[in-house]
């Protein structure tokens, strides 16, 4: 995955998505072996280096930033989940669609993955740009 940082993609792997999520979800600093023990507790095998290593690439990508407390590193976020949604989808828009919303959605014409509710939806969320 990327994300558009000052005009230039960064690339973001699903293993660090996965580490990144669950940083947002914690909500504040974290350390190495907090992170290891988070990760841990969702089922997967996270071995320390790992996640020290996912946590400096993350770092040097610009998703997070690093202080020292005593002898630990503690890592937090320099860019919110909304803002990385927002940032991917228009990436994505982008690279795919070249930047029509309309391709995105005509994609998708006659597509079993959209139900009727999901075009109220759409059509709800549409009609409020008309007040």
């Amino acid at each position: 995955m990327e994300v558009s940082d000052m005009g230039k993609q960064v690339h973001i792997t699903n293993a660090e998505l996965k580490v990144m999520k669950q940083i947002w979800a914690v909500g504040r600093m974290v350390t190495v072996p907090e992170m290891v023990e988070i990760l841990n507790r969702e089922g997967e095998e996270w071995a320390y280096q790992t996640v020290a290593t996912f946590l400096k690439n993350l770092e040097k990508k610009g998703f997070l930033s690093v202080t020292k407390q005593g002898k630990r590193l503690c890592y937090f976020p320099l860019i919110s989940q909304d803002q990385y949604k927002k940032k991917e989808a228009e990436g994505f828009l982008e690279n795919t669609f070249g930047g029509s919303l309309t391709s995105f959605l005509t994609a998708f014409r006659g597509s079993d993955k959209i139900g009727k509710k999901e075009l109220q939806e759409l059509k709800a969320w549409l009609d409020e740009f008309d007040h």
